[in-house]
């Protein structure tokens, strides 16, 4: 309230506290004959009666009190409103549902709000104009078309009754756009834990109260890699995991039509193996991201080996793949069956290079094979091992274990690069997985995708131990004798 309104609403106080009462007094005296002569006092300054003024300034005092109580209840926080697609942001409301502030978390937030100053504004237009924003500069489409809804309310039932208007409120706009989107939503309670995830990955306390219940459910998901995705992202890794929430709801479904389907991905991992579907078991797909990258996770088991693809969601390319096994069981010197049966297996490989070095599989320190391809299409085995100061490379024909070549180098004693005869000198890879985090400063519940390899180097027997905090890539190599750090690297992931 300014100067002017307090002075007009006190002069109307006066005005009301000390009526004229001439006709009052005329009335009580009965019917009059002759004229009525006005009569002027003499001018004096005017002074009011002690009760008018106590009343007057009554009025006023409970007036301004209500006034301020008034607006201090129209601008108190009464609800969080937090939306998320992959720009993050949150608004503080009133229960009037008029926006207070809008909070951005994420560049892309700020992108969608431009110049709008959404202050005061009712809640449903600010909605209408962030969808529609969100709209025009293409964050939800016919390719990404899912949004994340989060309420905070104290009280329950009016958070759920905010959550299921919301939820009709953007329906209502993806109708009138034509869109056919998904609405998830959820209420919320701030803690924290969900404030301090939501500040370090830069979301919204909402989007961190979703990833948080996914990740409770499979152990395989981390935090820091669901974080950089967008919610259309996160549903279809959830749907296609058959993941249930007890306190999300869905309207719609997130879309897959930016990428290929199940059925393409398995064709890919399959024609890179060179098996046929008919020679596999325990054929599992499911969606999953690879440092930020939407793929399709393909596992089966085929001639007594166990594959796993990565397959890039969006063009079909072996992002991954790797095989453990090498052959099926109760076949003699681990020859594969199925498609793959014309192969002679990792074991029959291995045992046809060792066989040509003249070594013992219990004198090696170090022992791989693996099927190596080339533009998609297996080559070789390739098998390396290592016994006493010698390292050996060898290729071994698929079909026939013919040996098709083979090296060997032999390292001196001296210089700390000859490993020794046992691989019980070795620190273990417990040990070198441990001395990386160290120096790294990272606790092991901090670090994702943790891979320990025993590899040879310039004649040095090492520990290549990789891992990825957030989005950043840590590699090491780890002396295998000392644990002493031979290399130390970190990048950001893109």
């Amino acid at each position: 309230m300014d100067e002017r309104e307090l002075e007009q609403r006190l002069r109307t106080a006066v005005e009301h506290a000390a009526p004229d009462p001439l006709d009052r007094i005329l009335a009580s005296c009965g019917p009059q004959t002759g004229t009525v002569l006005p009569f002027e006092a003499p001018k004096k300054k005017r002074r009011w009666a002690p009760l008018a003024v106590a009343a007057a300034l009554a009025l006023v005092i409970c007036g301004g009190a209500f006034g301020i109580t008034s607006w201090r209840g129209a601008n108190a926080v009464d609800s969080v409103v937090m939306l998320d697609v992959n720009p993050s942001l949150s608004m503080e409301v009133s229960a009037q549902e008029r926006v207070l502030s809008v909070t951005p978390f994420n560049q892309d937030a700020e992108i969608i709000l431009g110049d709008m100053d959404l202050t005061d504004t009712d809640l449903d237009v600010a909605v209408n104009a962030l969808i529609g924003s969100m709209l025009q500069n293409g964050y939800l489409s016919d390719l990404q078309n899912a949004i994340l809804v989060s309420v905070e309310n104290q009280d329950a039932a009016r958070s759920a009754q905010l959550q299921q208007h919301l939820t009709d409120t953007i329906n209502s706009v993806f109708q009138g756009g034509s869109l056919e989107g998904a609405v998830l939503s959820q209420t919320v309670t701030e803690s924290a834990d969900l404030n301090a995830l939501a500040q370090q990955y830069g979301i919204s306390v909402g989007k961190a109260a979703l990833i948080q219940e996914i990740i409770a459910q499979d152990s395989t998901l981390t935090f820091a890699s669901l974080a950089p995705l967008s919610v259309n992202e996160i549903a279809l890794i959830t749907e296609s995991r058959h993941l249930t929430s007890q306190t999300v709801t869905q309207t719609g479904t997130a879309s897959t039509k930016a990428y290929i389907t199940a059925e393409a991905a398995k064709n890919a991992a399959l024609s890179h193996a060179g098996i046929s579907e008919s020679d596999v078991a325990q054929l599992e797909i499911e969606f999953d991201s690879e440092d930020g990258l939407m793929v399709y996770e393909v596992e089966f088991y085929a001639g007594g080996s166990e594959y796993d693809y990565d397959i890039d969601a969006r063009t079909g390319e072996v992002v991954k793949s790797s095989r453990e096994g090498g052959g099926s069981a109760g076949t003699s010197g681990g020859t594969a069956s199925g498609s793959s049966g014309s192969y002679i297996g990792e074991a029959a490989a291995t045992a046809a290079a060792l066989q040509h070095a003249g070594v013992r599989q219990a004198d090696t320190t170090y022992l791989r094979c693996w099927v190596e391809h080339d533009d998609g299409r297996a080559e070789c085995y390739e098998v390396e091992f290592l016994a006493g100061s010698t390292e050996y490379q060898y290729e071994i024909d698929l079909y026939t274990g013919a040996v098709l070549k083979s090296e060997r180098e032999t390292y001196g004693t001296s210089g700390g690069g000859t490993a020794s005869g046992s691989s019980g000198s070795y620190i273990g890879e417990a040990a070198a997985r441990s001395a990386a985090l160290s120096h790294a400063g990272v606790s092991e519940s901090d670090a994702s995708r943790i891979q320990v390899e025993l590899d040879r180097d310039d004649g040095r027997t090492l520990y290549e131990v990789e891992f990825h905090v957030g989005r950043t890539e840590y590699s090491y190599e780890i002396d295998a004798a000392s644990g002493a750090i031979l290399k130390a690297e970190q990048e950001i992931d893109d």
